[in-house]
């Protein structure tokens, strides 16, 4: 829950007559406070009192309405059949009634099981019900304040949209299962799609459905139920889409969808639990007693065989209702078949002359066919439990059951009779009936009279004439056959006219219709699934085929083969239905513990009410002016104006009371309420009845303890106080369900104090316009209220019920908001009563004297009603006349630190502290009276000077009278004069303290003249250093060097020598050998093609150009074994002189220095000792100091030629290097031989 408190609203009160007054106020707020709809067992259900006469709930029915509760505001119920889920639904309602929720409810259900409903909301819970199909559902209305309306499934899919505006707060959908097509088929029913938008649309607060089948047929029958679920709720389905769901649960065909994934058991399970509780018959733990139906078959008479011939014809011409009237009064007893004809010839539905040929027949019969099988019944029960033997008879004849009740009589057989008509007289019968051993053997009842009763002491029943409505004949047999029944086995005797249409027909098929209703539990599923449910879409339910077989076969046609058909579809319905029980057991297996869903039940306190409501109504009567007198059987005789009535607090199991009922729910009970609370009450007293008085006492006695004489007072503030009990109602609502709590707090006055103008100081009326009125501070009274452990309790179950239920919403935002708006919760509280005591606190100034002479002044706080000053200043001694009085006369002196009366003290001229005479000087600078800690003596003329005065020396410390002061032209500060110096730099003056003096001039001057070298640390003038210029770092002279590149004068660390030229120079002017790491200017070394440096030392010469250079950059010509400048050798290896390579293969023909190719020729022949030979081509090298020489080499007499290529030193006329030998061959020479 949120800690802030919402705010308190707050309305008139008015003063009660007396305590006595109060205290029924607030017993009528307590019994009109809204309960929360929170079960967490039986005894926080708020209905029992209005059933608990009438029906005995079983444990699990109990716990659907605590799983209800806790699911508000949707739950589906999917018990196994024949465990009671209308009980369980009427319990809901009930409760939801009893808490004021609900007041019209409508519950659609299939057509047959409508009366059902009605009779047992109305038998067992005493709700009144209407039903109400077709456009009659538009303007129908429960009728009773409280109470349903009961349709079909269709009527309502054509009329919802109509009937919103009736104002129902709640829906109940009974065989919810019918809307189980809402998905897997298309297109989907319109009744499914029609309840899915009104869900959708909230059309209804609360919603419950229920049914014994969730899967029929296929899985998409739950998913559909879980769909409308969600729907209800404002949830994302939690299967996800249909094609989802497909995917990941069914693992047959999407179309036939009855194999469910089994490693997806336990997810679905759990989903479905999460919307749907469940109880199996075995969980229940419940005995059902077994059912045998069995046919008493009797030989009609000559004359009912003649009255069957008799109605034969005519039957055929009449209309439907008159045919089933007719043969139903036929099967039923000559007698009612007599009365029957009589009343329809009277409104001349058929010729007299009909009613008479019967009269005639029936006036003249003796006992009855049935009859004589009766009696033959009875006296073999007679025999076999001869004082302990009962009989339930049914007939739906009035007739019938009078011509029982002679015949029984006539043999002395003790018989009582149930009808409608019996009243309390029905209610003797069945308590003589229950005797053991049995003042009532037998009990003859109609279907009117049954209603609501309880026949389970007989475990044999006999249908004297069999209903073509089913659930009739259930209704009928489940007076006896009921949960927890103390008998084994319950006999079911139809008695049936032999070889009649009752024999082959009716009760053929009734008979069969019986037998499976017991093994499946549920005859409306029975009749759905043998496709005899009448579902208002043209389909023939089974009464409407039972009159056809009957008027066909009286026709004299052969209906043996419709009826045989009719049988069988019934078989085989119960074994459809029993595989589909085993199917939804084995899907959705046992629900478990329902309490695990969820968040943890609130666990709300006990409502202790002070009064009960006997006590509070005879009260309340009495407080408004009635008389009251006391009658029998708790009755009170209640006189008022010459008005009577009897009231009464209990109903009466055995009857009505005449009077008025006031009990919890009831309107005359909430009416009494509503006028005891109309008017909110107060009960405080104003303690403060002299106040001026009061308030004057109080201040004399204070002034009377330290001797002083009373001058004044002045108020200054008034604060009204409140001790005592506020009664705050609190509510915290969500959207469908409230909770609201009377928390009484305790008030204490120093708590609850609240500050008023003086000028609004006035008693306390009659009327409390607000809290603040009587002290009461209704911030701190919220948050009071707000600790309330049930209000406490109930919002942290919402809240946590809010995070699900916004959780479940997915990812639609608007259904998040709807469902985060819906579940939280909203707390609001009012004062609604005040029971306590009023004063008043006053803060006032008082004047009085103290030595008759001089006037002080205290704050005191007086509560009046006590004569008592609560808030004073303490009494002390003066240290210096010894006197006691109050603190705030006294104040400290500021030299000696006594505490001595103020008039007693002398101000400071100066500061205005204050001290006793003795400690008051004269400042010798200004003349004025001061402390004598607020003077100094001067360091220069030793007089006392005030401290504020003096001037303090920023260099010494010293203090002195300001004249004595010079001003540093540097710093501003303020020194002594004999502390300043004169700058040689600038004639400025400066402290002394702050003196330097040039390492270059000598001069002295102000530390801020000066600049210091970056290298010494030494101080100089400007004007005396000099700046590096590559750092414009200063130093002193004589410190830089001269680069001998650039000629900068920089620090010597910037500066390297190379190893070359001993040279100096910035360093970014050297590089690095890459032979010997030597550095070395890069002017002066020698660069490879690749970047690298060497020194001209390192350099080494190319023979072919005679050039310096890198030895990087020299490769060997393996022609002549020469080095060779990488630059004139080929790219590809091995390296050669390109020029020779070129004249070799004829590429190149130059003819340099043809003037010396003899003397060539003749030193190579020589060193090849080949003669004639001749130069064929010379190409000139660039320092024009060698020739490449190609040279034609002649052999083996001229046969033979070669071609030698080398290098001539023009100079010295020799070869140098090797001569390679070689061939020619196609555009190509190859070398062959070289030679050194």
């Amino acid at each position: 829950m949120s800690n802030s408190s919402p705010p308190l609203q707050t309305k008139l009160l008015q003063r009660a007559k007396n305590s006595d007054e109060f205290n029924l106020y607030v017993a009528g707020i307590e019994w009109d406070l809204i309960e929360p709809i929170v079960i967490e067992d039986r005894d926080d259900m708020r209905s029992e009192k209005k059933w608990s006469e009438l029906l005995e709930p079983y444990y699990h029915q109990v716990t659907n309405l605590i799983t209800f509760c806790r699911r508000l505001p949707v739950t589906l119920l999917a018990d196994d059949v024949g465990l009671g889920k209308t009980i369980s639904a009427g319990l809901v309602i009930s409760e939801l009634m009893a808490r004021g929720r609900v007041t019209k409810i409508l519950i659609v259900c299939p057509k047959l099981l409508m009366f059902q409903w009605m009779e047992e909301l109305e038998t067992k819970f005493g709700i009144s019900s209407v039903i109400a199909t077709g456009r009659d559902l538009i303007k129908a209305t429960p009728p009773r304040e409280l109470g349903a309306v009961i349709t079909t499934y269709d009527s309502a899919r054509l009329h919802l949209e109509k009937i919103s505006d009736v104002g129902y707060e709640m829906l109940i959908l009974d065989e919810a299962h019918k809307l189980r097509n809402l998905y897997g088929v298309d297109p989907p029913p319109k009744r499914a799609v029609r309840f899915k938008q009104a869900l959708e649309d909230r059309l209804f607060k609360y919603v419950l459905m229920l049914t014994a089948t969730p899967i029929q047929n296929r899985l998409w029958d739950i998913y559909s139920l879980v769909d409308l679920l969600t729907t209800a709720r404002g949830h994302e389905n939690p299967f996800g889409n249909p094609g989802i769901f497909a995917r990941r649960f069914i693992a047959d065909a999407k179309t036939k969808a009855r194999q469910l994934v089994p490693s997806m058991k336990d997810e679905f399970r759990s989903i479905v639990y999460g919307y749907m509780s469940r109880v199996r018959r075995a969980d229940a733990n419940l005995y059902f007693p077994e059912r045998t139906v069995q046919l008493h078959k009797v030989t009609p008479t000559p004359d009912e065989l003649k009255l069957i011939d008799i109605i034969a014809e005519p039957i055929q011409k009449l209309n439907r209702l008159a045919q089933i009237s007719i043969l139903q009064a036929l099967t039923s007893s000559p007698h009612a078949l007599s009365a029957q004809l009589k009343n329809m010839a009277r409104n001349k539905t058929i010729p007299e002359s009909l009613s008479l040929d019967v009269s005639a027949v029936v006036d003249n019969m003796s006992d009855s066919a049935k009859l004589k099988g009766l009696s033959t019944l009875i006296y073999k029960l007679e025999a076999e439990r001869p004082d302990d033997w009962r009989l339930v008879i049914f007939t739906g004849r009035r007739e019938t059951q009078t011509t029982i009740e002679e015949f029984l009589g006539k043999r002395n057989i003790t018989c009582g009779l149930i009808n409608g008509d019996s009243g309390l007289r029905n209610q003797e019968t069945i308590a003589q009936f229950k005797q053991k051993p049995p003042d009532i053997h037998v009990i003859v009842s109609t279907e009117a009279g049954a209603e609501g009763i309880n026949l389970q002491a007989a475990n044999v029943l006999v249908n004297y004439d069999l209903p073509w409505n089913p659930m009739i004949v259930e209704q009928r047999v489940g007076r006896i056959q009921r949960l927890a029944s103390e008998h084994a086995k319950v006999s079911i005797f139809n008695i049936i006219l032999s070889n009649t249409f009752e024999e082959y027909i009716v009760a053929r098929l009734m008979e069969k219709l019986q037998m499976a209703s017991q093994a499946i539990g549920d005859v409306e599923a029975m009749l759905e699934a043998s496709g005899l449910d009448e579902d208002e879409n043209g389909s023939v339910d089974f009464e409407e085929m039972v009159r056809r077989l009957v008027v066909d076969s009286l026709a004299g046609k052969d209906v043996e083969t419709a009826t045989k058909t009719a049988s069988e579809s019934i078989s085989k319905a119960k074994l459809k239905l029993e595989e589909e029980q085993i199917n939804i057991s084995s899907m959705l297996g046992s629900m478990g513990d329902p309490s695990e869903f969820g968040p943890r039940c609130p666990s709300l306190p006990k409502l202790d009410r002070s009064m009960d409501i006997c006590s509070f109504v005879l009260t309340a009567k009495k407080n408004f002016g009635s008389k009251l007198t006391p009658q029998p059987e708790g009755v009170y005789l209640c006189e008022l104006d010459d008005e009577k009535e009897s009231i009464y607090f209990e109903e009466k199991s055995n009857g009505r009371i005449d009077g008025v009922l006031y009990a919890q729910g009831t309107t005359a009970f909430e009416r009494l309420v509503s006028k005891v609370i109309s008017n909110r009450l107060h009960d405080v007293k104003d303690l403060d009845l002299d106040l001026e008085s009061d308030t004057h006492q109080a201040v004399q006695n204070w002034i009377s303890k330290f001797g002083g004489d009373f001058k004044k007072k002045e108020t200054t503030k008034v604060w009204n106080c409140f001790s005592g009990m506020a009664l705050v109602r609190v509510r915290s609502t969500v959207a469908h369900d409230s909770y609201e709590r009377l928390v009484k707090v305790e008030c204490l006055d120093q708590d609850h104090r609240v500050e008023i103008k003086p000028k609004s100081l006035k008693s306390l009326g009659e009327l409390i316009d607000g809290p603040l009125e009587t002290g009461v501070v209704p911030d701190l009274l919220a948050e009071k209220a707000m600790l309330d452990e049930g209000i406490d309790e109930f919002c942290r179950f919402y809240n946590e019920r809010m995070v699900q239920e916004v959780a479940a919403a997915g990812s639609d935002l608007r259904k998040k908001k709807k469902l985060e708006d819906e579940f939280t919760p909203r707390v609001e509280m009012s004062l609604v009563g005040l029971a306590g005591a009023m004063n008043r606190q006053i803060q006032m100034d008082v004047s009085y004297n103290i030595d008759s002479t001089f006037e002080y002044k205290s704050t005191i706080q007086i509560v009046p009603s006590k004569k008592e000053v609560i808030e004073a200043p303490d009494l002390f001694k003066c240290e210096s006349t010894g006197k006691t009085v109050p603190y705030d006369c006294l104040a400290i002196c500021d030299i000696s630190g006594h505490r001595v009366l103020r008039h007693l003290l002398v101000s400071s001229e100066e500061s205005g502290r204050k001290a006793l005479p003795q400690y008051i000087v004269t400042c010798s600078l200004s003349g004025r009276k001061i402390l004598s800690d607020e003077v100094e003596k001067s360091s220069i003329t030793g007089e006392l000077v005030s401290k504020s005065l003096l001037k303090t020396s920023a260099l010494s410390g010293k203090q002195a009278e300001p004249n004595f002061f010079g001003r540093c032209e540097f710093t501003d500060s303020e020194v002594l004069e004999d502390e300043l110096e004169v700058s040689q730099i600038s004639g400025k003056k400066y402290r002394k303290d702050e003196q330097l003096q040039s390492v270059v001039s000598k001069k002295t001057g102000h530390k801020k003249e000066f600049i210091f070298c970056s290298e010494t640390g030494q101080p100089l003038l400007s004007t005396e250093s000099e700046t590096c210029e590559l750092t414009k770092k200063i130093v002193v002279p004589g410190l830089l060097e001269t680069c001998e590149v650039s000629n900068k004068r920089v620090l010597p660390a910037k500066l390297e020598k190379s190893a070359f030229s001993g040279k100096k120079a910035l360093k970014k002017y050297f590089v690095s050998s890459s032979i010997s790491d030597a550095r070395l200017l890069e002017k002066e070394a020698v660069r490879s093609v690749n970047g690298n440096f060497c020194s001209p030392v390192e350099a080494k010469k190319c023979s072919w150009s005679d050039r310096e250079c890198h030895p990087d950059d020299l490769k060997v010509c393996n022609l002549t074994g020469l080095p060779i400048y990488i630059e004139y050798v080929t790219r590809k290896k091995p390296s050669q002189l390109e020029p020779l390579v070129d004249l070799l293969g004829s590429i190149r023909r130059t003819i340099d220095k043809e003037e010396i190719w003899a003397v060539v020729a003749e030193k190579s022949s020589t060193i090849l000792k080949m003669k004639g030979s001749r130069v064929d081509s010379a190409f000139l090298s660039p320092d024009k100091q060698k020739l490449a020489v190609c040279m034609e080499v002649k052999m083996w007499l001229g046969l033979k030629i070669r071609y030698a290529g080398f290098i001539f030193l023009i100079k010295d006329e020799e070869v140098i290097g090797k001569i390679s030998l070689g061939r020619r061959e196609k555009g190509n020479w190859l070398v062959e031989n070289s030679q050194s």
